[in-house]
């Protein structure tokens, strides 16, 4: 049996560094869009500094909408701020599970870790969160928002039809989510939106499957990734979530905070990443927040440096592959 490695008396671990995820034989390589360019790398500090930044901005950048008069009929854009919390949480947890923990097993020894594994599962909870956000809010067709938040709506309802009701109060809220689905139902079925889809997808989507049958890699792409990032990202962040051998051979291997810490700060640079996409697409969502981005030249560079494209990563591959 493998052993934890157990300290004894206290230990000091300095935050991680972060990165951005990269799987290879050698761990993780820091991508930024200046480095897939080739043009500089970024130093530990920046990407630290950089961080921070997208943090606050996002903040910033979601607050500026607070307390605005809406519409009764526009109600459904406040869940473009419901989601946005949901993955602003799983960031600022991503990055909180980078720190070394400490569990005392008696005066003298403890077990010092950083939980690599947890990191991936929230860094996988974040990224579909923000493929969420993008396909509901991203495009100037707000139509077509309203309308996939209609069908976003209806699938969340749908999936709580399923299980047993265990007490009259959970029959009660099956009951009302019911209704509401009866309300909705003729609503899509009526929109022009709908024609858009083949007649499998309609059909998945009046069981409450949202997607359509789409892949998340689908979503993806249509967010600005390109397909073999996602791929490549997804796929791995996967293998932690549903415990595939290779995620429980590198808890084992391991075992070192240096190397927990490694594989670790890739996926806090895709924290990075997503902050700088969701700051273009919440820009172009409520145009008024962009004052709040283009006055602060902090966060346009870290925006800039983070938010790189299918095309940056099309020139990148070329470029590796014509060395």
């Amino acid at each position: 049996m493998i052993d934890w490695p157990v300290v004894r008396g206290g230990i000091r671990g300095r935050r991680p560094t972060i990165g951005n995820l990269r799987r290879g034989r050698r761990g993780s390589e820091i991508l930024t869009k200046d480095s897939l360019l080739g043009t500089r790398a970024v130093s530990e500090l920046q990407q630290e500094a950089d961080y921070t930044i997208l943090q606050k901005l996002m903040l910033n950048l979601v607050q500026s909408q607070s307390g605005r008069p809406i519409n009764i009929r526009d109600s459904w854009l406040n869940d473009a701020q419901t989601i946005a919390r949901k993955m602003f949480e799983h960031l600022a947890s991503l990055r909180a599970l980078t720190d070394v923990h400490r569990v005392e097993i008696n005066e003298t020894q403890s077990f010092c870790f950083i939980d690599h594994s947890s990191v991936k599962v929230v860094a996988r909870a974040a990224f579909e969160t923000y493929l969420v956000f993008f396909f509901i809010f991203a495009g100037s067709d707000l139509s077509r928002c309203e309308f996939r938040h209609k069908i976003w709506r209806y699938g969340g309802l749908a999936d709580r039809q399923r299980p047993h009701p265990v007490n009259p109060e959970a029959r009660k809220v099956q009951a009302a989510d019911k209704a509401e689905m009866d309300r909705l139902k003729p609503e899509i079925e009526a929109s022009p939106h709908l024609g858009a889809y083949g007649r499998d997808a309609v059909k998945k989507i009046l069981r409450g499957e949202w997607r359509g049958g789409d892949s998340w890699a689908g979503l993806a792409g249509r967010a600005g990734f390109h397909e073999s990032y996602f791929r490549d990202v997804y796929g791995y962040l996967c293998g932690y979530s549903h415990a595939s051998y290779i995620s429980a051979m590198q808890v084992g291997q391991a075992r070192s905070l240096d190397e927990q810490r490694k594989l670790a700060k890739a996926c806090i640079g895709l924290g990075l990443v997503l902050m700088a996409h969701f700051a273009r697409a919440y820009t172009d969502l409520f145009v008024d927040s962009k004052r709040i981005l283009d006055a602060d030249g902090q966060a346009k560079a870290s925006v800039d440096r983070w938010c790189f494209s299918a095309e940056d990563w099309e020139k990148m591959t070329a470029k590796k592959s014509s060395s």
